[in-house]
């Protein structure tokens, strides 16, 4: 069997086909600034560090693949929601904008260059051309978990009491995981 780089192995894989090997693909995220001996939001926060973080990983790990930052909160903080930061751990969700008087309709789907979404494709470029054998995952917070830190647990009742309303917030969340997919 044929030798494969990383990428070429995670993509026959993701395809189903055989691979001379199971690829292995560390979902490293904070903890690439404990490789590199800073705190999480500090690693989250910087291109800088989110590519020394990953380049340190590659080179512990060897890995296949690996994702340029593991952070579910990066749409929901260009939405509005307020972060709590912690030093081992990525941010938490702390306030939900549309449980705190803000409409749907004031939200506008975020582009490649607000906020930390501008970072990290930045560091996912500059990752990719020193290792473009690897796999970069570029991951992306799911619909659901988008709505519930824009509504916050209210949206469990919503769910009965107010479907539609719900169904509009989970469009708009689509469209938003449509989006950063493309980035």
């Amino acid at each position: 069997m044929v030798v494969l780089t990383g990428k070429e192995r995670v993509k026959k894989a993701f395809r189903g086909e055989a691979t001379d090997r199971v690829p292995w693909v560390p979902f490293v995220g904070c903890h690439g600034g404990a490789i590199l001996g800073i705190t999480a939001s500090d690693h989250l926060r910087s291109e800088q560090h989110l590519v020394r973080g990953v380049e340190a990983a590659i080179a512990r790990y060897k890995p296949d693949g690996i994702p340029v930052a593991f952070d579910l909160q990066i749409e929901a903080e260009v939405l509005g929601c307020e972060l709590v930061w912690a030093d081992q751990t990525p941010p938490a969700v702390r306030s939900h904008p549309l449980s705190n008087g803000h409409k749907l309709e004031d939200l506008r789907v975020p582009t490649r260059e607000c906020g930390r979404i501008k970072t990290v494709l930045a560091a996912a470029r500059h990752v990719s051309r020193d290792h473009s054998d690897i796999a970069l995952y570029g991951l992306i917070t799911g619909p659901f978990t988008l709505a519930l830190h824009l509504l916050g647990t209210d949206i469990f009742v919503k769910m009965f009491d107010a479907p539609e309303q719900v169904g509009r917030i989970m469009a708009f969340c689509r469209d938003v995981c449509m989006a950063m997919a493309g980035y």
